[in-house]
């Protein structure tokens, strides 16, 4: 059966008011992942429209930079 992977990235998704298999309001609300921190959502759907698989790509923190601590 054939796939297609489709790869946007939070700005696209929101400039383009497009959905995606998992609503973006979903990774902040109930996954506590803050959407600044999130590059890319990817995924691939077969022809009948099932989800095979979806990922979550991050913007990865700069190594260098010192953590506040409270």
């Amino acid at each position: 059966m054939k796939t297609t992977t489709t790869t946007r990235t939070v700005t696209d998704l929101i400039a383009a008011n497009e959905d995606a298999p998992l609503p973006l309001a979903a990774i902040p609300n109930y996954m506590g992942i803050n959407l600044c921190a999130v590059e890319s959502l990817s995924w691939t759907r077969q022809e009948d429209g099932q989800l095979v698989d979806l990922t979550i790509k991050f913007i990865p923190e700069d190594a260098g930079k010192q953590q506040e601590t409270p």
